[in-house]
């Protein structure tokens, strides 16, 4: 019977998408990419081998960032800050590949379904040595994430998605302003591409609107997730010390030195019961900031979005984003712009302004889960 290759290269525990993916399958091989070590004995061969996308990539990447610094505002960090690390995940790709073809070479694959720009390096080999169908879903914009962005490593790594994205015959992305980025930049047909949103959560339909009674007096600002950096909680933990605000916080994986400094209360990994019950005392709201230093994060809808939508709170956003649109647009909750966090939580005590955002995001609940409208 033939199968089909999944490929991943972070912690399964929480990753719904991930998840979620691995049981449309039947008995997939899910093979995680990091796994993998390797020494560095070819690694300057490698790169030897490589010169001309590296040249090109210096050659496009004045006309690159011209036309993204017209559109978002965004600069480069650096020259070349980063692109070894780049460099290295490609030879890993190859290393991987090998690995893999020598494990399964006896198998029937008839597909690769790779997670992310660094397991389709390794996927489009695959692909290529099984002679099976390639699915690219992309979990972000993986070109100019959440890490060092030089001007040369942003357009060599957007070099090599270009040719990921030749071989795939789906490409898969989470939201509409990534679907329109990436048929821009990469020309890729409509009918090629296609969005998954992380709406991967249960929907309890008007459960905070109905919990809501005038007597609650206390804010509760919530954060869940695994991710901790770049979510600028070292400014919500600054801002919040100056109000009577407490932070609840449920990290999934690991829990910030941020959150020990100023003391918030810290929830369980399974955290839904419990949030269910905070809902239930307190007026809460869900912290969805992120840092301004990449396209992906000015364009995502993070997950906690979702979560708080499913559970029916609002939202706090940061400003420029792509939900900080949708939460202005919608009545959704707030936009932080580094200073007005002391405002958010004064108007968070008016019990009828509040009332009027669950009322907003019951309206909202139904477009999202029963209409399923794609945002």
């Amino acid at each position: 019977m033939k199968k089909t290759i999944i490929l991943i290269d972070e912690p399964l525990e929480g990753d719904h998408r991930v998840l979620k993916v691995i049981n449309k399958y039947d008995s997939p091989i899910v093979i995680d990419c990091s796994k993998f070590e390797y020494n560095y004995s070819n690694f300057y061969d490698f790169i030897f081998r490589n010169i001309w996308t590296i040249l090109y990539a210096g050659i496009y990447a004045p006309v690159f960032w011209i036309k993204f610094y017209q559109k978002y505002h965004l600069k480069p960090d650096k020259i070349i800050r980063g692109l070894k690390a780049s460099l290295r995940a490609n030879y890993y790709a190859d290393k991987t590949t090998n690995m893999i073809k020598s494990t399964y070479n006896n198998s029937e694959i008839d597909a690769i379904y790779a997670n992310d720009l660094n397991c389709a390096l390794v996927g489009i080999k695959l692909a290529r040595h099984f002679q099976a169908k390639f699915i690219y879903d992309a979990h972000e914009v993986e070109f100019y994430r959440n890490r060092k962005n030089s001007l040369f490593r942003v357009v060599f790594d957007m070099l090599l998605e270009q040719k990921v994205i030749n071989v795939a015959e789906k490409v898969i992305v989470v939201n509409k302003p990534i679907k329109m980025l990436y048929m821009d930049i990469y020309n890729i047909p409509e009918s090629k591409i296609t969005i998954v949103d992380n709406n991967h959560f249960s929907p309890h339909m008007g459960y905070a609107i109905s919990m809501f009674n005038e007597n609650m007096h206390e804010i509760a600002i919530v954060y869940v997730g695994g991710g901790i950096n770049g979510r600028k909680l070292e400014s919500l933990g600054q801002d919040c010390s100056q109000t009577d605000v407490k932070v609840h916080g449920f990290f999934l994986l690991k829990t910030p030195d941020v959150a020990y400094e100023y003391n918030w209360i810290l929830g369980s990994t399974n955290y839904l019961t419990e949030l269910l019950e905070l809902i239930k005392k307190k007026k809460s709201i869900m912290w969805c900031s992120t840092e301004d230093i990449c396209l992906s994060y000015r364009l995502s809808l993070p997950n906690k979005f979702f979560q708080a939508m499913a559970v029916g709170i609002p939202v706090i956003a940061y400003k420029g984003t792509y939900l900080a649109e949708i939460v202005k647009e919608n009545n959704l909750g707030y936009i932080y712009d580094d200073h007005n966090l002391g405002e958010i939580t004064e108007q968070l005590k008016d019990s009828k302004k509040y009332y009027t955002l669950l009322e907003s995001i019951s309206l909202f609940q139904e477009k999202l889960f029963v209409e399923k409208m794609v945002l």
